[in-house]
Parts: structure tokens; sequence; C-alpha cells
């Protein structure tokens, strides 16, 4: 096959939001190669968004749990995770496969090439991290605020609570400030500091009308989210 026709082949298989198969292209088998399964209002890696990436890779590998058709079967693994692609991400395996034909023969070197061809190989995880934690903001959802902020210092090494609670306290809000010192509470333990804090969280009354307006509507005609049934696009066409 010419580079060109390769290149549009392959460009056209990973891009696709549709499912398309890949017969003897990766291999033999009948059965066709779901490429994509990503819903439309799913983050996508498009080179800059790291974590996407790291999130993305940990859902593929749970797929490939569940569907024996991907098993030991590296080029339709890779597919898969390259179906999650956009923008320069998309440009670059679709570039970098019609060079290199041996891309996809294993999906931890695909992830690991990927990884370093958007700065994101293990010498700059550290980095990255740590900028990630410096701007990370306060979530009136205060457990997934303190999910992502343990997660974070878990993996940069920070377990002393003097520095988790010093980082914590650089974060919040002046009206919860406020409300520590007028209960004269001063935290020694980081756990005690976020118990609390999850604690004031679970008792706001306004909480639930928060949370009912924050959530994304179904659309009845098409199934998918951000729009209702009678906006429905889809359903007018």
């Amino acid at each position: 096959m010419r580079s060109f026709e390769r290149y549009s082949l392959v460009y056209f298989i990973i891009s696709t939001s549709a499912c398309y198969g890949l017969f003897a292209a990766f291999d033999a088998s009948p059965h066709p190669i779901m490429v994509s399964q990503h819903e439309d209002d799913e983050e996508k890696f498009n080179g800059s968004n790291w974590q996407t990436l790291n999130r993305q890779v940990a859902l593929a590998k749970f797929q490939f749990l569940q569907d024996e058709d991907y098993d030991k079967n590296a080029p339709r693994q890779c597919a898969y995770l390259a179906s999650g692609f956009a923008g320069p991400a998309l440009d670059w395996v679709a570039s970098t496969y019609t060079i290199e034909g041996t891309l996809y023969d294993s999906f931890d070197g695909f992830v690991d090439r990927t990884r370093e061809a958007f700065g994101i190989a293990d010498n700059n995880i550290t980095s990255l991290l740590r900028r990630e934690l410096d701007c990370l903001s306060w979530n009136v959802e205060v457990p997934v605020f303190f999910a992502e902020f343990d997660r974070l210092t878990h993996a940069l090494g920070i377990t002393t609570d003097e520095t988790k609670i010093a980082l914590v306290n650089n974060k919040l809000p002046a009206k919860i400030k406020g409300l520590f010192v007028e209960q004269c509470l001063q935290f020694a333990n980081y756990d005690t500091l976020r118990e609390r804090c999850n604690g004031m969280w679970a008792m706001d009354p306004n909480r639930s009308q928060r949370q009912a307006q924050g959530k994304k509507p179904r659309c009845g005609s098409c199934g998918k989210k951000g729009h209702t049934a009678s906006d429905c696009k889809g359903a007018k066409n």
C-alpha cells in the first residue's frame, strides 16, 4: 500500500466517532474491531491534557478485561485507545503510524511513545503534578476537591500533616476560614481538617439544589447528554 493511501486509511479509522471494523489490517479475525466507544461529550486526549490520557488508558484496560476480542491483540487495543485522541494527538498518531508500522505492536509501548511525544514521560511527571496541585482550586463539591488533593499529594510524596494543612489553607475560601476563626478551630491533623470540611459540605442546605442545577439533561430521543428531546437536532433530521 502506498504511503498516502496508508495514511488516509489509518487517519480515517482512528478519527471517526462511529464503530468501524479493521479486518486484515490488524488480524484475520472475522469480527469487526470496535475502534471507538467514546461518548460525544467525553473529553478526548489532545496532547495537552495529560491526565485525560491516563484516564483513557485506565478505561481502555477495563474494556480489555470485559471484552475477550481484545485479548492479546495489541493492534486492536492500540486502535481502541487512539479512537479517544483528537487534535494534535490524533494528527501525531496518524502520521507516526504511517512512518512506523510497528507503532501498534505493543499497547504499553504505544502508551509510552504517546507520553514521550507530548512531554509526559516519567521524568516530567513530577513537575506536571506539582503544577496541577498549584492550580487546584477550591471546589464547592468538597469531597471532589479533597479526592483530587489526596491523589496529587500522594503522587508527589507529600505526607506530613503540617505541609498538607498549609496547602489546603491556601486554597480555602474566606468564608470557611472565617467560620474556623469564629469556632476557634485550629487543626494539627490533616484528616481532621478534611473530615470537618466534608461534614460542613454534607450539612449545607443548598447542596442538593446546586447538584440539581449542575446536572446535564439527557435527551430522551438520541440518548446524548446536554439537551432535551425537544431541542434534539438528530430527531429533527
